[in-house]
């Protein structure tokens, strides 16, 4: 979702260095949920804290949120010729809010977020199982080195979206969901 479909402004800065005062140690949170992963594993009883620091943080962003250009295009031409599943590391709470101020929930026949696994996946797997997909049939769309592990580790095609300047090995790549929203995988 955020980085990919749109720009959610939520100071991460300002959570880690909560999260660094709260869980007492020195990581840096980057990656941001595999850290969380290492402290929650020494300390179970942390997880409700972190959840709710993240929380109160995303909910704050939740009034900027803002689709990238194309994304609208995307999703209704995408979503007229197959059923979309949502997976995101935002809290299910700001991802609700978000969907439904942006007009875009109607898009998504599922939504898995962090609360359902912070293992992506994990989430790609479910988002699979709760379609009736076929992997071969299947496409995950996302912006990120780690969506791309991902993507190869549940054994779907990848299609990035990445602004940067350099060039993973994704099954597709654009700049831009603009981009992306001219591309044949979307206008097939």
């Amino acid at each position: 979702m955020d980085g990919t479909l749109i720009s959610f402004p939520v100071e991460w800065d300002k959570v880690r260095s909560d999260l660094q005062e709260l869980t007492g140690t020195s990581l840096k949170f980057a990656p941001f949920f595999l850290d969380v992963q290492t402290v929650v594993a020494e300390d179970p009883l942390l997880l409700g804290p972190i959840m709710r620091t993240i929380d109160r943080y995303e909910a704050r962003a939740v009034p900027q949120a803002k689709l990238e250009e194309g994304a609208r295009v995307v999703l209704s031409s995408l979503s007229r010729n197959a059923k979309l599943s949502l997976v995101t590391m935002q809290g299910r709470a700001a991802c609700e809010a978000i969907l439904d101020s942006l007009g875009i929930a109607r898009f998504f026949a599922s939504t898995f977020a962090r609360e359902d696994s912070m293992d992506r996946p994990a989430q790609l797997k479910m988002a699979l199982e709760s379609l009736k997909a076929k992997k071969a049939q299947s496409v995950f769309v996302g912006d990120r080195i780690n969506d791309l592990n991902a993507a190869r580790a549940a054994g779907v095609r990848f299609v990035m979206i990445r602004k940067g300047p350099d060039s993973p090995a994704a099954d597709a790549l654009y700049r831009s969901v603009k981009q992306f929203a001219a591309s044949p995988w979307v206008r097939g």
